[in-house]
């Protein structure tokens, strides 16, 4: 085992913004409860395609402890969380998939969730924040592994699946209603560069 390749790799520049983009990722849904649906759905069409892009630059790197690092999101936590967004997308919070391991025994689309798709990708993400936060450079590493193995198998095609929900819910016919239901907010996206200002990874 290569032990400085494999702390190299925690502080690989593409690792650093990973964590920026998941640290912004997380507090925009622990955020939910303040947020317009509008302004919700806007947001997230802009995070989502980022944390997907900064995943995939993950370093390779490979495990150097037996035993997985500590989690930290609670089933509380998660339920939580999944309530909140399922609240605010309402009647829209619903959408059927056809790309799920799923499908091979069906021969319809499955029905599946925004709020729940959100939850999964926050607790595997949040999970990874709280490690690194931690500052152990081991568990950062395995945390890291996990983290990658995680996107390639789960949440990152979790993740385009929730995009093309979310599209729906922005450019389809009913977008006007929710901008009616949303009157008086002025739009507030968010840029790249806006995400990387004022985050430090090593704080709550």
């Amino acid at each position: 085992m290569n032990m400085k390749k494999n702390t190299q790799a925690i502080f690989d520049k593409n690792t650093v913004e990973f964590v920026t983009v998941a640290a912004e990722f997380c507090g925009f849904l622990e955020r939910v409860s303040e947020q317009k649906r509008s302004q919700f759905v806007d947001t997230a069409l802009k995070l989502l395609p980022l944390l997907y892009l900064k995943a995939s630059l993950l370093p390779e790197c490979e495990r150097m402890e037996d035993f997985d690092p500590e989690t930290f999101v609670t089933e509380s936590d998660y339920e939580q969380l999944r309530r909140e967004v399922a609240a605010l997308m309402g009647d829209r919070d619903d959408y059927l998939e056809v790309f799920l391991d799923d499908m091979m025994y069906s021969d319809t689309p499955i029905h599946q969730t925004v709020s729940e798709g959100l939850a999964d990708i926050y607790q595997s993400v949040k999970d990874f924040i709280c490690v690194f936060r931690l500052g152990l450079e081991q568990t950062m590493n395995d945390s890291l592994v996990i983290c990658r193995e995680q996107f390639a198998e789960f949440w990152g095609q979790r993740l385009v699946n929730l995009m093309r929900a979310l599209h729906e819910v922005k450019y389809s016919r009913h977008a006007a209603d929710d901008e009616e239901d949303d009157c008086g907010f002025e739009d507030e996206g968010v840029t790249e560069d806006e995400l990387y200002e004022g985050l430090d990874m090593g704080e709550e």
